[in-house]
């Protein structure tokens, strides 16, 4: 359930996004960007990176990724990957043995060149996503303590060669990311890993770095050279640590990092709007690399720094899902307090209702003046009188009286039952009249058939209230008719003549009324048989559908706590501004939401197959089904609302005061607001290495926001930053509607000022001194 509800989420986010960025084309990349990703630590660089461009990329569908590995990639259509050797090297040697295990293997050098000729012709495919195919700009990206760099300049420089026989203009970026969070038993090895890439790397950009190696190979094993002319193997290289210049390291530092490199592919390789302002500036790679490159006749580095003040969208979307499912848990048992008569009809549990039973089991008491039949001509009125009635039937008939009755009431009564398959009519009467109704539905079904409900009508309490006072009247019914059996003949109420030659006259009277009240009374109790019958089976079918429903109840209760305990989970890391109020704003919108679409579809709409339709039918797949359908539902019907797509600003604001009066005087100003974003995005945005600043001769930096340049809080930001103008800033316009990204690049130091670099360095001295060896022969550093 978790995923689905995370796959929620990111789909509004998205829609978010997308929402202003249709037509907007400035997160498309305006040339070819091939990813290069060297060694298995890069991998979850490698899913992110990719993952992020997918979602803010337009045309992320042309970009294209190499994956280098050992052990693990992954696969995509847009990734191709090549396996480096993995043959358990020595630790002590497992920088060496990888670069020459590759340098022997001719083999892996075609696979490689085959599948470099094979990306260069996939760019030509995806041509039609760019708008320029003039300039490729090949991205390097790897760890740095990661065994596999050591090729990368055999690898960096043969996939040159060959997308310049395409490309009229090939620029290389590396971007290394550096992790010194010691959480393992290695650190000093893997710094020592670091140290010796960092020193490889200085060679690397020195401006008298040359390469020549016979690296293109054909499949007929004919070797070309692969040559660089005196100058550094990459254009830039940005170092990316997970401690920043502070000196504080975050667990988003590496998702944080993840970001930039996207971003600044972006900011390089973008389409340029047309209407240009001064404050719009844009970003100019040459004039990043001279300004950080100074005076400096050693090789220089940057470094980045990223923040985002974004609307909490996941936050939202959870808090819609969750009010929109208490909007519909109100909707369902909203028609449970209901008049008892009106419930029990429903039930067919109504006088009228069991009155229709008696007339389809029952034969008409008018049947019983057949009994009239059996009396005999012989009998005298005056050989009975002085009996008891039951003295008198025995008399009378022989127990024929008790035959006739059994056979013309008694026993249809039992056959009519069995035919008539009263649980079948009770659950349909239960389906069709309650749960599959459109204004009563599953929750009034489980209520009613509770065995107590506390104020609400319980049917099952109900019934057993029938059943004992059916009970009752069957016992007073009982006795009633044994006090008729004991009666003297003479005694009883009926018209008696005492006139000569009335003897026959008057035994016929007595039989009418011995019809009328003994069996009349037996008709009475075979009624309440009957009604005692039907409540049984009521009983019966309620509690087995109880049970049925309890599992339901339980899958949406289950669903309720889990959208309630998400909601809330959204806000444990909330920031005081951002996602603030965000409970009562969005509670107080999904009513009105509500009543908006009750209003045009009807007060029953969740009913609608549009909406959920058959709920039981649904929870039979359990709570992840209706999970599911709720989620989707409120995609659908909710978060597609006009309410949900406000500017960034202004929906933050109105939330940051939903909760205050007009007399109240904390009234958060647009001002104040845009103060603390402005301050939040700076705070964040500190630059992704430690740098020993006493060391660090020149600095230079740039900025660059990300946002609507015509928005409110843009221009706030713009004038701020214009304010002090200590560095270059530029706004990257894009119409967003879920916030405003801040990227800060930095440059202008050298290897030994990192903080990394000055501790790091004895940890490698130190294995060197212990026979290690980091380096081949050609990588070897003077």
């Amino acid at each position: 359930m978790r995923d689905l509800l995370q796959t929620y989420a990111h789909t509004f986010s998205n829609q978010l996004e997308k929402m202003t960025l249709v037509v907007n084309e400035q997160r498309s990349v305006n040339h070819p960007i091939v990813f290069v990703f060297l060694g298995d630590l890069v991998l979850d660089a490698l899913k992110s990176i990719l993952t992020i461009n997918e979602e803010k990329w337009h045309n992320s569908s042309g970009v294209l990724y190499f994956h280098a590995y050992q052990t693990k990639t992954i696969t995509h259509p847009n990734v191709l990957s090549f396996q480096l050797p993995d043959q358990g090297f020595d630790r002590k040697t497992v920088r060496k043995d990888l670069y020459e295990s590759f340098c022997r293997d001719e083999d892996k050098l075609i696979e490689l060149n085959k599948t470099y000729r094979l990306f260069s012709s996939k760019i030509a495919e995806y041509g039609k996503v760019y708008s320029s195919l003039q300039k490729v700009n090949l991205c390097v990206v790897t760890v740095i303590d990661d065994p596999a760099n050591i090729l990368i300049q055999e690898f960096t420089l043969l996939l040159k060669s060959i997308l310049q026989e395409s490309f009229r203009l090939v620029e290389v970026d590396l971007y290394g990311l550096i992790k010194e969070k010691q959480d393992g038993d290695n650190f000093a090895l893997s710094t020592s890993l670091g140290i010796s890439f960092f020193k490889e790397l200085d060679g690397y950009q020195c401006d008298e770095y040359t390469f020549l190696q016979n690296l293109q190979l054909t499949e007929d094993h004919l070797r070309l050279p692969v040559s660089h002319p005196p100058s550094p193997l990459f254009d830039m290289v940005y170092l990316l640590s997970d401690k920043n210049e502070d000196g504080l390291i975050s667990s988003e530092a590496q998702q944080q990092n993840y970001e930039i490199i996207s971003n600044l592919n972006l900011l390089k390789n973008r389409k340029m709007i047309t209407d240009y302002h001064e404050k719009m500036d844009s970003y100019n790679h040459a004039v990043f690399r001279k300004g950080i490159r100074g005076n400096s006749r050693d090789p220089v580095y940057a470094s980045a720094g990223f923040s985002k003040v974004n609307r909490p969208s996941k936050a939202i979307a959870f808090f819609a899902a969750s009010h929109f499912y208490n909007e519909l848990m109100e909707a369902l048992k909203a028609p449970i307090s209901q008049p008892r008569e009106k419930v029990l009809n429903l039930f067919a549990l109504s006088e009228a209702s069991f009155q229709k039973y008696y007339n389809k089991c029952l034969p008409l008491i008018d049947k019983l003046e057949d009994m009239n039949g059996l009396i005999g001509v012989t009998n005298s009125y005056q050989t009975v009188k002085r009996m008891s009635v039951r003295e008198a039937e025995d008399y009378l008939f022989e127990g024929g009286a008790e035959r006739f009755f059994y056979s013309n009431f008694k026993e249809p009564v039992s056959e009519r039952l069995k035919q008539f398959n009263l649980k079948l009519m009770i659950q349909r009467s239960l389906d069709e009249n309650v749960i599959q109704h459109e204004f009563y539905g599953l929750y009034c079904a489980y209520f009613w058939t509770a065995d107590s409900t506390g104020s609400e009508i319980s049917i099952i309490h109900e019934i057993h209230k029938m059943l004992i006072d059916t009970k009752n009247e069957q016992v007073e019914k009982q006795a009633r008719l044994e006090q008729y059996y004991q009666q003297l003949v003479d005694s009883c109420d009926f018209k008696k003549s005492y006139l000569p030659f009335s003897d026959r006259k008057n035994l016929y009277n007595f039989l009418h009324y011995f019809f009328e009240s003994v069996y009349g009374i037996k008709y009475e109790i075979i009624k309440l048989d009957v009604k005692q019958t039907i409540l049984k089976q009521y009983l019966e079918v309620l509690e087995e559908n109880h049970l049925k429903l309890q599992t339901k109840i339980n899958h949406i209760n289950e669903v309720g706590s889990f959208l309630k305990q998400a909601a809330a989970e959204s806000l444990y890391e909330a920031d005081d501004y951002l996602d603030k109020n965000i409970p009562e704003y969005y509670a107080e919108m999904i009513t009105r939401i509500i009543a908006k679409i009750k209003e045009k579809r009807g007060a029953h709409f969740f009913s609608d197959d549009r909406f959920f339709g058959n709920l039981v039918g649904l929870l039979e797949n359990g709570a992840t089904a209706l999970l599911d359908r709720v989620l989707h539902v409120c995609s659908r019907e909710v978060l597609t609302q006009e309410e949900f797509h406000r500017n960034f600003e202004d929906e933050l604001l109105e939330r940051a005061n939903v909760m205050t009066h007009y007399e109240n005087r904390d009234v958060l100003s647009k001002s104040e607001l845009f103060t603390q974003l402005y301050n939040r995005l700076d705070d964040q945005s500190s630059i992704q290495i430690e740098v020993f600043n006493y060391t660090q001769e020149h600095r230079y930096e740039e900025k660059y926001f990300f946002g609507d340049f015509y928005s409110k809080f843009m221009e706030f930001v713009l004038e701020k930053e214009h304010e002090t103008r200590q560095c270059k800033v530029g706004c990257a316009h894009e119409k967003k509607a879920s916030g405003i990204e801040k990227l800060t690049l930095m440059g202008g130091f050298h290897l030994r000022d990192l903080m990394y670099y000055r501790n790091g360095e004895k940890y490698y001295k130190a294995y060197c001194n212990e026979g290690f060896q980091f380096h081949s022969k050609a990588e070897a550093p003077v």
